[in-house]
């Protein structure tokens, strides 16, 4: 049986040899990849001296594990990118020369797409990688907007109670 593939793997997380059941340009197994293995070890192995099922039960519960983890990675990124939404960001972005430029802009929206979230600032997609700064955008809110608990605008010369000056001694029923 031969093992070249695992011998051409290289220091940089890359095959020298050709997989037709990975993923094309990523470094992890899929469902797929994982119970092809695990047939082709099933169908190798000799008969008088078989594997323990609980080995493959405990290697399919890893899987299912690592897998609900990346799921859980992969919301939680999605979450927070749809958090980052109406907030200020400064971004890196690094040019063809090595040099850094920052975006500074306004979260208007978030891509996700095959398990990978973006951020739209200024009609263009950012990794949230190149996120270097959040923080509340510099706005003003005019004070004919602000409201006391009760839904009464504080700014019409109301007092609390509802009532335009005087004293809180003539709603009382004495």
């Amino acid at each position: 049986m031969s093992v070249s593939g695992i011998n051409n793997y290289t220091a940089s997380g890359t095959s020298g040899a050709s997989s037709s059941g990975s993923t094309s340009g990523s470094n992890y197994l899929s469902m797929d990849d994982f119970l092809s293995l695990l047939v082709a070890q099933m169908s190798n192995q000799d008969m008088y001296n078989t594997m323990d099922d609980s080995q493959f039960i405990s290697q399919m519960a890893q899987f299912s594990m690592i897998q609900a983890m990346t799921e859980l990675t992969q919301a939680s990124a999605a979450s927070y990118g749809v958090s980052l939404i109406g907030k200020e960001v400064v971004l890196a972005q690094s040019k063809s020369d090595g040099t850094i430029d920052t975006i500074r802009g306004i979260v208007e929206g978030v891509n996700l797409y095959n398990g990978s979230t973006e951020i739209v600032v200024d009609g263009n997609a950012y990794a949230l990688s190149s996120i270097m700064i959040v923080k509340e955008p510099d706005i003003i809110i005019p004070d004919s907007d602000v409201k006391d608990s009760s839904g009464n605008n504080t700014d019409n010369g109301t007092t609390d109670n509802g009532n335009t000056g005087g004293s809180e001694e003539d709603d009382t029923n004495v």
